[in-house]
């Protein structure tokens, strides 16, 4: 199955950009940088227990992409898929097929 039919799923992709405040002092804002076609793999899931008896869950999903679609990929990025927030935890080429990037993410809860 080619690349292109996995690409099934519309995300957008944000980046952290440096601004200034109405205070005068440096800040960092994210903004939208582009909307891409991806292929969005649930990988793994786990509960797991903090303070104050608390329980939370931590699930990672990957990521597929085009090389050419993010050229300048960085951790501080993150993609919104249906509503959600997916923070890139890394990333790798596939480096069975050169024409795309694994991008390996965390579902972000709030």
């Amino acid at each position: 199955m080619g690349l292109a039919s996995r690409l099934k799923n519309r995300v957008d992709i944000y980046q952290k950009i440096q601004i200034t405040n109405e205070f005068g002092e440096i800040d960092f804002d994210y903004i939208k940088l582009k909307s891409l076609w991806a292929e969005v793999m649930p990988q793994s899931g786990r509960e797991i227990s903090g303070k104050g008896n608390t329980i939370y869950a931590d699930i990672s999903h990957k990521f597929t992409i085009r090389s050419n679609a993010l050229t300048n990929i960085t951790k501080d990025m993150y993609f919104m898929f249906k509503n959600q927030r997916y923070d890139i935890k890394y990333f790798n080429p596939n480096y069975k097929y050169n024409d795309s990037i694994e991008v390996y993410c965390s579902l972000v809860v709030e």
